[in-house]
C-alpha cells in the first residue's frame, strides 16, 4: 500500500493543483476551480493513508540464539535506548480479521513461545523448532546447529529468566499479521564438548543479560503464531 497509495495521491494532488491554477489562479482563490483548502484536505488524506498502511521494517538478519559473545547490554534499571521505547501500537489491521484479538493474551503466548523455543534449541529438538518457527529463520538455525554437531559441540542455555516483555509494533501485510515483542532476559549460555562435557566457550556460572526483538507472524485470522525473525537491540 505504501507505494500504491503514494502514487495515487501524488497523481491526484497534481491534477487538482494544475486544475485549480488553470481555473482560479494561484491557490484557487477568486474562481470556481479547486482551491487551496481542497488541496490541503486531499494532502491530509494522503498522509493518513501512508501512515495507516505503513509497514515496519522486518528484520532480515535472523541472527543466532547464542548470547555468549555479546556484551554491553544495559542493566534492568538503566533507561532503554530511544528506539526501543514503545509507541502506541495500532492493532486495527489485525482486529479486522480477528475481532477477539487481545494484546495481553498475545503477550502471554509470546512469552510461552520464548521459553519453548529456547528449550527446544537447548535439546536440539528440531521437530519442535520447525513447528514454532518460520522457514527462513529455521534455515539459519539448521545451519548453525549442523556446524555445532560437526564439531562435536552442543550449545546449552540454562536458568532462563525473562525480566521484561512488551509489544512494540503490529501490522498486516499481504495476508499475514506481524507483531514484534521486545524481550529483556538473562540466562547461562555456554558451549560444551559432547564427549567430555567440558565447557569450551561461554560460562556455566555467569549469566548473560540480553535484549532482543522477536517478530511473530501468522496468516490473518484465528491461526497460530510462529517466530519469524530475531533482532538484537
Amino acid at each position: 500500500m505504501r507505494g500504491l497509495a503514494g502514487g495515487i495521491m501524488g497523481g491526484l494532488l497534481g491534477s487538482l493543483l494544475f486544475s485549480g491554477l488553470a481555473q482560479a489562479g494561484w491557490g484557487g482563490f477568486g474562481g470556481s476551480g479547486i482551491g487551496l483548502f481542497e488541496i490541503l484536505l486531499v494532502a491530509g488524506l494522503g498522509y493518513f493513508l501512508l501512515r495507516k498502511f505503513r509497514r515496519p521494517a522486518l528484520a532480515t538478519d535472523y541472527g543466532s540464539t547464542r548470547y555468549q559473545d555479546t556484551a554491553g547490554y544495559a542493566s534492568a534499571s538503566a533507561p532503554l535506548p530511544e528506539e526501543a521505547v514503545p509507541n502506541n501500537v495500532d492493532y486495527g489491521t489485525i482486529r479486522m480479521m480477528d475481532r477477539s484479538f487481545d494484546p495481553d493474551q498475545f503477550l502471554k503466548i509470546a512469552q510461552d513461545l520464548f521459553f519453548k523455543i529456547q528449550g527446544a534449541w537447548n535439546r536440539e529438538d528440531m521437530t519442535t523448532l520447525h513447528s514454532l518457527c518460520g522457514s527462513e529463520l529455521m534455515q539459519t538455525w539448521d545451519e548453525e546447529l549442523a556446524k555445532l554437531r560437526a564439531r562435536g559441540e552442543r550449545n546449552r542455555m540454562d536458568n532462563i529468566a525473562l525480566r521484561e516483555s512488551e509489544i512494540t509494533e503490529a501490522w498486516t501485510e499481504t495476508g499475514v499479521d506481524y507483531i514484534t515483542v521486545r524481550l529483556h532476559a538473562n540466562l547461562l549460555d555456554f558451549t560444551v564438548d559432547e564427549k567430555s562435557g567440558a565447557v569450551i566457550q561461554g560460562s556455566n556460572s555467569d549469566p548473560v543479560e540480553f535484549e532482543e526483538f522477536w517478530t511473530f507472524s501468522r496468516p490473518v485470522g484465528l491461526n497460530p503464531w510462529k517466530l519469524t525473525a530475531v533482532q538484537q537491540a
